[in-house]
């Protein structure tokens, strides 16, 4: 059984999930629960999730519920269409459905050995009329010896080709430091 849970005491931002794991990192099962929230006082969402991963291609499914909001159930895909030992390129593929909309998309993600990280992306919301694009990125600034301290540099932007927020562009940055105990 694997369990993790993670949280923000400034925001109250929390995240828990259990589940199991069967196979090896070659081909495995997964299933498990998991319950988050985005903040103090803020709604707790509670689910269940399943995926099976095989040489790098992988099938997932997600349904979370929030109490008196409704729930969302998530469907995706990964395929892994190169990988040596310095990168592996992989496509993804998703369709979320809620009762108020239905969300799907796309994209490309790119890993290096090293622990540099792109991907681009798409996102399409036809019940708003909405497409965006993103892009995203992580470089490793450093790793200790031991492997067990990472500082990452991060950037991100998201640029709305469609919809309401039609021509709006949102970017973003951040450095995160990582220790494994």
């Amino acid at each position: 059984m694997e369990c993790q849970a993670s949280g923000n005491p400034k925001t109250g931002q929390a995240t828990a999930q259990c589940g199991v794991r069967v196979g090896d990192d070659l081909a495995n099962a997964r299933a498990g629960v998991f319950a988050s929230t985005p903040g103090a006082g803020g709604p707790v969402t509670k689910g269940v999730y399943g995926a099976v991963n095989a040489n790098g291609h992988a099938l997932s499914l997600q349904h979370g519920h929030i109490e008196g909001v409704g729930g969302t159930t998530t469907a995706a895909a990964q395929a892994n269409l190169f990988k040596s030992n310095n990168a592996a390129l992989n496509a993804t593929a998703f369709h979320s459905h809620s009762r108020s909309h239905d969300q799907f998309g796309g994209g490309l993600n790119l890993e290096t050995g090293t622990g540099h990280q792109a991907a681009v992306g798409v996102t399409r919301v036809p019940q708003f009329g909405m497409t965006a694009v993103q892009a995203s990125g992580t470089a490793n600034l450093y790793t200790s010896p031991s492997g067990n301290l990472n500082l990452n540099a991060t950037g991100s932007a998201n640029h709305h080709l469609r919809g309401p927020l039609r021509g709006k562009s949102d970017f973003g940055t951040g450095v995160n430091l990582r220790y494994n105990f």
